[in-house]
Order: C-alpha cells, then sequence, then structure tokens
C-alpha cells in the first residue's frame, strides 16, 4: 500500500492513508504523521486496548470517525477515489456501503485470496459477488486471482476495471541499507526470515536449520517478526533444543524498526521464504520478496505461483520443491559453501526486482489506472502496455486517493 501511494504521488495524485482502529504494531506510537512521504492518520488512538469490550469501543470509535472523514472528504473533493485495503469481514462491507452511498469509486486491493484460508459462509458469500459489484477497480496481485476476479465479475460487474500489479518496493531502501557489524572474522552466517509467524513457516525452519547443523555447517536463523501466531518463542525455542539445535542457534528479535530490518537483510548470508503447494501460496506473491530480492542477498524460496515467471533457480535465486525440507536444506548448504556464487545470485535477484518490482516502474500505469477509475472511464486501455503514455494531472485540478486499511479486532 505505501508503495502504490509512492507511485501516485510521483504521478501528481494526492494521496493520504486512513487507519481504523489500533495498530497491531507496538513500534507504532504515532496517531498522524508522514511515513516514508506517505501522509497517515489513525482514526483512534494507536494502542490496542487488551479487554475485548474496550477493543469493541475503540473499534466503534474508528468506524464512525472514518464515516466522519469520508463524508468531509466527499463534501471537499469531487476527483477522488478510495483504495480499500480492507478484504473480509463486516468492516469491509461497511466501509464499501458507505463509498457506495457517497459515490466514491472504490479500488479493491486483493493481494491474497482470503476464502483459500480463512474460510466462513460471510467470507464466501462476499466473494461470490459483492466484493465485485461494489468496486470500480481491483489491483490482484497474481494470474491466479487475476483469472478468479474476471470469472466472477463477469456477471456481478463486467465494467470492473482490473490492474495487475506486482509486490512493490522501494528498492533504494534496501540497495543503500547498511550491513550489521560483524563480530571479527569468526562472526556465524545468519539465514533471515521475516513475516508473521505463522506456526507451519516457523517448525519448517527449525527443522530444516537441524539438517544443515548436522550436515556440519554452523549458522544462525534470525526471525523477524511482529507476531508469533499459534507458538510463542519459548515453544519455538523448545522445538529447537528437541531437533538437537543449539541454544544461540535461533535468534527471536521479534519486532524491529526499519533501519534494522535492512540492515539484516543486507548481512544476511540468505534471506528464506518458505512456501507451499497450497492455494494461499499460488495464489499469493509475497511482498517481503521485493524487499529481500532489493537487499542484494541470496534468495531461497519454493517454486510456487507466479514467481516462476522471474525467478530461475540458481541464476538469480535459490528455487527449491515447496515443502521440501532436504532440498531446503540443500540451497542453505550451497550458499554456505560457495558465498561468492550466492553474492553473484543475489546481485542477480537485485536486478530483477530493480525491472519489475520498483514502485517507479509502475509510476505511468497505475496513475492511469487511478484516474480512469476515478473519471469513470471503462476498460479504455491495457493498463501495463501503455506506461508512457499517461498524461500527468495538472496541480489545479489533482486527483485524490484515499487509502483506507485496517486490522481486526
Amino acid at each position: 500500500m505505501i508503495n502504490v501511494g509512492k507511485a501516485l504521488q510521483a504521478a501528481g495524485i494526492v494521496f493520504r492513508l486512513l487507519h481504523c482502529g489500533p495498530s497491531p504494531i507496538p513500534l507504532n506510537t504515532r496517531r498522524s504523521g508522514v511515513y516514508q512521504g506517505i501522509s497517515f492518520q489513525y482514526t483512534t488512538a494507536v494502542r490496542r486496548p487488551g479487554s475485548f469490550v474496550a477493543r469493541l469501543f475503540v473499534y466503534l470509535w474508528g468506524i464512525t470517525e472514518l464515516t466522519l472523514r469520508l463524508v468531509r472528504l466527499r463534501l471537499l473533493c469531487n476527483r477522488a477515489a478510495i483504495y480499500l485495503y480492507i478484504m473480509d469481514g463486516p468492516l469491509y462491507l461497511y466501509v464499501a456501503c458507505v463509498c457506495r452511498l457517497l459515490g466514491f469509486p472504490i479500488v479493491q486491493e486483493m493481494c491474497e485470496w482470503f476464502p483459500s484460508f480463512r474460510r466462513s459462509a460471510f467470507s464466501d458469500w462476499l466473494y461470490r459477488k459483492p466484493i465485485f459489484a461494489m468496486a470500480t477497480g481491483i489491483l490482484v496481485i497474481s494470474r491466479l486471482i487475476d483469472r478468479r476476479v474476471r470469472e466472477r465479475s463477469a456477471l456481478a460487474n463486467p465494467d470492473l476495471q482490473i490492474y495487475a500489479l506486482p509486490s512493490l518496493v522501494d528498492s533504494r531502501r534496501f540497495i543503500e541499507a547498511a550491513p550489521l557489524e560483524e563480530n571479527g572474522a569468526d562472526a556465524v552466517p545468519d539465514f533471515v526470515w521475516c513475516g508473521i509467524g505463522y506456526t507451519e513457516d516457523i517448525l519448517f525452519l527449525v527443522r530444516v536449520l537441524a539438517l544443515v547443523n548436522r550436515e556440519g555447517y554452523r549458522c544462525r536463523l534470525r526471525v523477524l517478526s511482529a507476531a508469533f501466531l499459534g507458538w510463542g518463542p519459548d515453544m519455538i525455542r523448545d522445538c529447537a533444543r528437541k531437533h538437537g539445535l543449539p541454544p544461540d542457534s535461533i535468534h527471536l528479535m521479534g519486532c524491529v524498526d526499519d533501519r534494522t530490518l535492512e540492515s539484516c537483510y543486507k548481512s544476511a548470508a540468505a534471506l528464506l521464504l518458505p512456501l507451499w503447494d497450497d492455494d494461499r501460496s499460488r495464489t499469493r506473491m509475497p511482498n517481503k520478496l521485493a524487499e529481500y530480492l532489493a537487499s542484494g542477498r541470496p534468495v531461497i524460496t519454493s517454486g510456487v505461483g507466479d514467481l516462476l515467471d522471474f525467478l530461475v533457480d540458481g541464476v538469480n535465486a535459490y528455487v527449491g520443491n515447496p515443502g521440501d525440507e532436504r532440498n531446503f536444506a540443500n540451497n542453505m548448504i550451497a550458499v554456505l559453501r560457495d558465498p561468492c556464487r550466492a553474492t553473484q545470485i543475489g546481485a542477480d535477484g537485485q536486478r530483477t526486482c530493480i525491472e519489475r518490482m520498483d514502485y517507479r516502474s509502475q509510476i505511468d500505469g497505475l496513475a492511469g489506472y487511478f484516474i480512469n477509475c476515478i473519471e469513470g472511464r471503462k476498460n479504455v486501455r491495457r493498463y501495463q502496455d501503455a506506461a508512457g503514455d499517461v498524461a500527468r494531472p495538472a496541480r489545479a485540478d489533482v486527483p485524490h486517493c484515499g487509502a483506507a486499511s485496517s486490522e481486526g479486532a
């Protein structure tokens, strides 16, 4: 979302972020300000209350404030769209209905296919028709999601504007980052994994690290995560002990600031992204893949979905079989055995990222797409094929794009 905003602002389109509810990230403390050039505001206090009743009250407050802000925007601006980064749940339905009543075009983000892993009758109903009927446009992150959106919108909304958008990154952040300071010539190589701590990913990496250690290769796993879903840090350490890993083999760093994140990437032996042979992995394109590649360090991942269109094993990444622990471990060992080749693979991955994932490559296409959605034009171009042919808006009549996002209660 931030990088979509950067692309639109570079094209002269005003972009503002409104976050409905408190933040799940402890490092977030400011209720409003500017982050990476994007103006943001929370509709409530930033801290998330501990009790369910207090959270319910805070979210009701946030929804009320969001509604008032949308009404105010409608009164002040005739050329505006809402970029909706809410993909599921009752809050989506409420905000989408308010936007439609106020006459705002909705550009819906669809970077995952929620019915495949958040199964509920309500979610299935949303994805059968309403989510497509209420949108003016949808940003899709993979060919599989694109196909599903086209199939379901054929009757619900034939004029739906669809834009295929890869994972985006501001590559300069990671290219220019300074690596962490080494602790002398005997420093232990670090592999890095970043994300929400889903149990399946963490357990997989613990088992893989144990395989690497049994082959006699000394290394460590850094885990950067804002939360551990289903497992706590102590339970992860217990699992590591059961697999014979030494106490210092896993470093649970928790939630870190941007500078630490960028430095950890830059100093890693390799960056790890296990994927699975399931619908969720096939439909998505993880945002952290773009960040990983931008750092210039080698990426070890699995051959699933659209990433096979641009990642080639042994050329610009290490690409193995999804869910194959031995294969993943062998790729980690390959990095340790031949660090010079790993560095070259990382450099080639960085070039691939800059060519197709840096937000600057999407400025003209995204600007044309959002302006067409704001102005009600229907399917006038294939946006990605018209990158150099978009007229920039005059500053006297600048379109606005407001991004609404949320986190669950």
